[in-house]
């Protein structure tokens, strides 16, 4: 009581306790979500003035969702969100392009493009679509804009003619992204155009073969320990070629443990004991009742004549044993696959029938009257309310037909058309059938096909975890966390992820550990990490952080980077002890102690001669080389070359500049960038935001 005396006679130290309350919950919150306080809270990305905001994405994210579903296809969610950006990214740079440009669609051009005579792919294909969805007299953009504007005269509700307005506004806006982009490439291509310079070097690069005679000194003929080699070459390397390590985003190296929960030995025993103890109880009680309490135990139940099982080695099991019979038919790592004959009997898998449906006004008696009178096709009766196909093959033991319907097609004379009325929901429905080829009855199987996936235990998941947990407790720092790591018997693994990054490695849902890893500091291990399927368990440790360029002390690179500047170095040395010691090739060739090669070179070929790939200086050496003189020696990558181009063929092709000149912007033109969106963004740098937008570890 005394001390909250003391605070309201002190008004200004409770002010100040306050503020500094509040100070901390602010700060507290701007250090973990860095997004709430300050800057824009909803962005996802930007690049330039370009931004995504976090509405459009999630519509975006939910309609490319949508689409992979609707197709049947699996996508995981991290990489569609990143393309779902990149995508985005795009379109933003390009409107701002267009804006820039002062580029605009009229409304005479979409109106051409909608419903004139050359009209845009896009929307004649959604004219067509729903002209059939709604059975119009015709497929044109003109009935189409009629049904959706006057829905009562086509018996459609108000609700049917308000999807059709969507789904034409939505085609009008793809439709003129579609002008507006074709517009802005063909401004581009105009830009970006040959000259005689690059039409005739296009000319001497793909027409152009040189022989050429050679003899080369490789890198490997000095062994490491001759040369001084140090990290300094390496640095100084990387150096020289640091622009194909720049990086368009921050990123953090990684060391990891990835380890699969997979089961113990202990628990594949358990797994193989109770896989026995089911086929016993399926061989001596009905139907599969002795794994019906067991949801480990998936049960499929197909009926197939024994003819159409594919499997000869399931069609012969089946074959040799008797109904109730239970076996193990496979075993696939954890997996187990267990099959049960349940029934057996003979039904006809191979019948040909005509069948013809018609409006309820159609006499069906009558018209099967007609048709076997005149023992004619059902197609020749169609109208439009009566449509009939034939020679149709069906299985009588298909699970779709009812057990009345086919008693009747089983015994139906051949040849003879019969009416077939069935109730549904107190509705009457009838079709004509007739059967016109019938085979002969075959055997049937139903069986049973039992599957079960060992899973391993909680007592396993617990070691796993424990044993983990263990391990980053005593190797809190990333030095200690790879260095120890193989003798606890865990496998280290390396990576670099950014805000960009889709996942770690190929661990699937793993994105919430890269905004771990992204939001910690060098140094760091992060906690016991699982995946929300419980597939796997993750310890990270942060190695360092990278800003512009990838370092050539990173993992990534570095063992590539050692290799390359060793054997530039010994190149450089070869270059030292050999140039200007010979005249002539055959002088080289002694010295190099070597016979000398006769090759072809085209400079578009990525590898040169047996010299090796990407010799770039080389080729252009040999391009820009006489015909019958020696030059050389010359540094390589790996090595130093002498060769004498001996003949020069174009392969009789004459040089047009107009053909050449086509063909070079077809080829290099600024359209056919493989990366569009590094194209508009240029010198900026994607800031990629959206890790702010995902839950992460709970430390």
């Amino acid at each position: 009581m005394s001390t909250l005396e003391k605070i309201r006679n002190k008004p200004v130290l409770l002010v100040g306790i306050i503020v500094l309350a509040l100070l901390a919950f602010i700060l507290g919150d701007f250090l973990t979500s860095g997004r709430t306080y300050f800057g824009h809270p909803t962005t996802v990305a930007k690049a330039g003035a370009a931004t995504v905001e976090y509405q459009d994405y999630q519509n975006r994210l939910s309609q490319a969702g949508d689409q992979y579903r609707s197709q049947g296809r699996e996508v995981s969610s991290d990489v569609l969100s990143q393309n779902v950006i990149q995508g985005l990214l795009a379109e933003e740079l390009l409107k701002n392009e267009y804006s820039d440009l002062g580029l605009v669609v009229t409304d005479d051009e979409l109106t051409e493009a909608m419903t004139g005579t050359n009209q845009h792919p896009a929307a004649a294909q959604m004219i067509m679509y729903i002209s059939q969805q709604l059975n119009l007299p015709e497929a044109s953009p003109a009935a189409v804009y009629d049904a959706m504007q006057n829905p009562a005269k086509y018996g459609l509700p108000t609700q049917v003619a308000d999807q059709l307005r969507q789904a034409w506004t939505a085609t009008e806006q793809q439709v003129e992204q579609n002008i507006l982009q074709n517009k802005f490439n063909a401004l581009l291509q105009g830009l970006y155009t040959y000259n005689k310079v690059d039409a005739k070097a296009f000319y001497d690069d793909n027409a152009t073969t040189r022989t050429v005679a050679y003899v080369s000194a490789d890198a490997s003929s000095i062994a490491d320990a001759d040369v001084d080699f140090t990290e300094a070459d390496i640095k100084n390397y990387w150096n020289n070629h640091k622009q194909n390590y720049r990086l368009d985003e921050p990123l953090t190296e990684i060391s990891y443990i990835y380890m699969p929960i997979e089961p113990s030995q202990q628990d594949r025993m358990a797994a193989q004991q109770t896989v026995e103890n089911a086929i016993a109880g399926l061989r001596s009680s009905e139907g599969t009742d002795a794994v019906a309490n067991n949801t480990k135990f998936n049960v499929n139940t197909t009926k197939n004549a024994l003819r159409a099982i594919r499997d000869n080695r399931l069609k012969d099991s089946i074959a040799a044993n008797e109904v109730g019979y239970a076996f193990l038919y496979s075993r696939n790592n954890d997996t187990y696959t267990i099959v049960k004959i349940l029934d057996r009997n003979m039904g006809i898998d191979s019948l040909n029938i005509s069948m013809l449906q018609a409006a309820p006004s159609v006499d069906m008696d009558s018209l099967a009257a007609a048709i076997n009178a005149a023992k004619a096709p059902f197609a020749d009766f169609n109208t439009d309310e009566i449509q009939g196909r034939d020679s149709v093959w069906v299985n009588l033991e298909a699970e779709n037909i009812q057990s009345d319907l086919r008693d009747k097609l089983a015994n139906a004379p051949v040849g003879q058309a019969f009416v077939n009325t069935e109730t549904v929901q107190g509705q009457d429905y009838s079709v004509i059938y007739r059967v016109n080829n019938r085979k002969a009855a075959v055997p049937f199987y139903e069986y049973a096909t039992i599957e079960y996936t060992v899973d391993p235990s909680q007592e396993t998941l617990a070691e796993l975890t424990s044993n983990l947990r263990t391990f980053i407790s005593n190797n809190s720092s990333a030095e200690e966390f790879a260095a120890n790591a193989g003798d606890a018997g865990y496998s280290v693994l390396t990576d670099q992820v950014g805000a960009s990054s889709t996942g770690i490695g190929n661990a699937r849902d793993s994105r919430k550990f890269v905004k771990w890893a992204v939001e910690n500091k060098k140094g760091k291990v992060s906690p016991m990490l699982q995946d929300d399927r419980q597939s796997y368990l993750m310890a990270i440790a942060v190695i360092d952080k990278y800003e512009d360029y990838l370092p050539y002390t990173s993992p990534a690179v570095n063992t590539q980077l050692r290799t390359q500047a060793l054997n530039d170095k010994k190149a450089a040395a070869l270059y030292d002890k050999y140039n200007k010691k010979g005249d002539d090739m055959a002088t080289y060739a002694q010295i190099f102690g070597k016979e000398i090669e006769h090759g072809n070179v085209n400079i578009l070929s990525p590898a040169l001669l047996t010299v090796g790939l990407n010799e770039a200086a080389l080729h252009g050496a040999i391009a820009a080389a006489e015909q019958g003189k020696m030059v050389g020696p010359l540094k390589g990558n790996r090595g130093v070359l002498v060769f004498e181009v001996e003949a020069i063929n174009s392969e009789n092709r004459p040089f047009v500049e107009a053909d050449y000149g086509t063909r070079f912007n077809q080829t290099y033109g600024i359209t056919r960038t493989q990366n569009p969106l590094r194209l508009l963004i240029g010198k900026n740098k994607v800031d990629n935001r959206s890790l702010n937008f995902i839950q992460g570890v709970e430390e």
